[in-house]
């Protein structure tokens, strides 16, 4: 009864939409609607006038999750600190970005830090490799490279550095000046000692040349960061007021990950005379399980609140399945097999598999994982472990360097004794409002090489408040990440590996972070809508009977029409059997796999689907024990 009286009241209330923190994280880059912008350093176009803006300053708290700044140098007096303006304007692919920058003192040397510049890291959506790559943009007066005996002469202007610059100083050509160009203003006079007033940028950058397109009519999302570097009284002759520092906003390198990635919104319909912006809902929205008894966290994911809960999966080498997360999710999700034996990387066997599953009740956060895993292992390796990762992020746990909150790696595995355990940092959480738990599936066992498994079920208590959260839980964002974990070692150790497959965050420094709201008006127990018939992606969810003989049913289901095969394979990995099923509508499908001509023994199986649209999926690949 209470259940149901909280729902009417919910439905009864004014508030009945959840109004939602405005993200921090994002940024829209207005059309110019056809307003031509020459680049020339100078602002004076009327669509700057009407361009979304970001505040970048030194010794302030930046926007969250992870803007920040930090002093190059310690200990060393920040003389002039950085004040920056940034703005955003987009004509076709074209990405025009505005600097004002106020500066006392304008220019750089060769030596490191010391000088004024823009590092920029645009991610390459164009590339097949995940997380999509970091490609460096560095606009700079600093000298080293090629000649870098050369000296700072006076009025010198900025140089390009990175994937479309001029490194030796050779000269750019004109497919890198057609990719990224950019012209500076100084007030005043750069690399002299005499004060200057600011240095403003005028940048262009033809995003297409790096997998996007915002003429789409739905849009894009344009994954980048930068730095503002600021080197000041480098040539006053005064040791004591030189100093150096870098503000930034969300990440601060250029040519690697860092803590995160900005995102630049973009849609044709938002232009600099389209008034209000669209609003930029959070990548996830995390229900509330209020009005049911308090979970018990035994790795059983029985509760009611768990019907309803948000959820996604994770799996290896599914390239579908990761474009379909949210937001900057395609381009910062991936995956990783560590070299346990230096030079080696045996094939994966057994891919890893997991549905996640979220939802919070007062101050908890509750995380459940339903993982599919043949062969359950426990191991005191990290690159060798079956388990998960919750990358979250502590808001007040503050950076003392960079300024931004740190996040947490809070994993919890098979230990070497079968038993699961707590790592990293959720061991000092254990008895503190944290409790972890698993349950294996079906007749599973762990640190058997012998039989067949089904796999297990994690469960993890977190409490919020030592996250730097009230109560209340305040603003009710998080950010966020997650970590499949699976090892699986063998008789013949030569064929050990471990796999890391991660979604928005691999570990506590990056690649990214989903921006996550805690909707105390999104209740659990109901249906939310996020239940499809269909997959988005091609999944194999395995045999039964394994081990069989000689007959065994292989379930799978595929996203979208197509002819349908399935591969068999011996334990040297060789092709014996190609079963055609024949065309299929998407959906759920089961194959009755007959193994009379085979002998006894351990093979493989993989089904591939040739879409109608001439697309094509593999799936994982499944193990099963033929015994006569």
């Amino acid at each position: 009864m209470k259940r149901f009286l909280l729902l009417g009241l919910l439905i009864l209330t004014v508030c009945a939409n959840a109004q939602y923190k405005t993200r921090e994280d994002i940024v829209w880059a207005r059309s110019t609607a056809g307003e031509q912008i020459t680049l020339d350093g100078v602002l004076n176009e009327s669509a700057w006038s009407k361009a979304e803006s970001v505040e970048v300053v030194y010794g302030v708290q930046g926007t969250l999750p992870s803007s920040g700044y930090r002093s190059e140098f310690q200990p060393e007096a920040n003389t002039d600190s950085t004040r920056a303006t940034v703005k955003y304007l987009i004509d076709g692919n074209q990405l025009y970005l505005g600097f004002v920058i106020p500066d006392s003192s304008v220019g750089g040397t060769k030596d490191w830090a010391r000088w004024d510049a823009i590092l920029m890291s645009v991610k390459d959506k164009g590339s097949s490799t995940r997380p999509a790559p970091a490609s460096e943009y560095f606009y700079t007066w600093w000298l080293a490279g090629g000649k870098d005996t050369l000296t700072p002469w006076i009025g010198r202007p900025p140089r390009f550095i990175g994937k479309w610059g001029d490194w030796d100083f050779v000269g750019r050509t004109a497919e890198q000046i057609a990719a990224w160009d950019a012209v500076t203003v100084v007030d005043g006079i750069s690399n002299d000692n005499l004060p200057d007033k600011s240095w403003t940028v005028e940048m262009r950058i033809d995003i297409s040349a790096q997998g996007y397109d915002a003429t789409k009519s739905e849009g894009e999302v344009i994954a980048l960061n930068y730095s503002i570097w600021d080197g000041d009284n480098i040539f006053s002759g005064d040791a004591s007021k030189i100093s150096a520092s870098r503000t930034w906003w969300q990440a601060p390198w250029g040519n690697a990950h860092g803590p995160n990635f900005g995102r630049v919104m973009t849609r044709p319909d938002v232009t600099i005379n389209s008034g209000a912006l669209p609003v930029v809902e959070p990548d996830v929205v995390i229900p509330n399980g209020t009005g049911w008894p308090e979970p018990v966290v035994d790795g059983d994911l029985n509760e009611s609140q768990w019907n309803g809960a948000y959820s996604f999966n994770i799996a290896w080498d599914d390239s579908v399945l990761r474009a379909s997360y949210p937001g900057v999710g395609p381009l910062a999700s991936g995956q990783w097999q560590p070299e346990l034996v230096t030079g080696s990387k045996p094939p994966v066997l057994d891919p890893s598999y997991a549905t996640i599953k979220m939802f919070f009740q007062d101050q908890f956060l509750y995380i459940g994982a339903d993982v599919n895993d043949m062969l359950i292992q426990g191991s005191e390796t990290y690159d060798a472990v079956d388990g998960l990762g919750v990358l979250l992020a502590n808001r007040s746990d503050i950076n003392v360097d960079e300024h931004y909150p740190n996040y947490k790696l809070l994993r919890m595995n098979f230990s070497i004794d079968g038993s699961l355990q707590a790592y990293d940092a959720l061991t000092a959480l254990i008895d503190s409002g944290a409790n972890i738990a698993a349950k294996l599936k079906g007749a599973s066992t762990i640190n058997n090489n012998t039989d067949i498994d089904e796999g297990y079920f994690l469960e993890m208590k977190l409490d919020l408040t030592k996250f730097g959260y009230p109560a209340d839980l305040g603003d009710k964002v998080l950010f966020a990440g997650m970590d499949l974990y699976d090892g699986d070692s063998f008789d013949d150790a030569a064929k050990n590996y471990g796999t890391r497959t991660w979604w928005f965050r691999e570990h506590a420094g990056g690649p990214a972070a989903a921006w996550m709201a805690l909707d105390p008006d999104k209740l659990t127990g109901v249906d939310n809508g996020q239940v499809s018939l269909v997959p988005s992606s091609l999944e194999l969810k395995g045999n039964y009977p394994n081990p069989f003989n000689p007959t065994t049913k292989i379930s799978y289901s595929i996203p979208k029409a197509g002819n349908v095969s399935l591969l068999i394979y011996n334990s040297l990995g060789q092709l014996i059997t190609k079963v055609v099923t024949g065309n299929k509508t998407a959906g759920g499908y089961e194959y009755s796999f007959n193994a009379n001509n085979l002998s006894s023994g351990v093979y493989f199986y993989q089904v591939v689907l040739k879409g109608v649209d001439g697309t094509s999926y593999e799936s994982k690949v499944g193990k099963m024990i033929l015994m006569k």
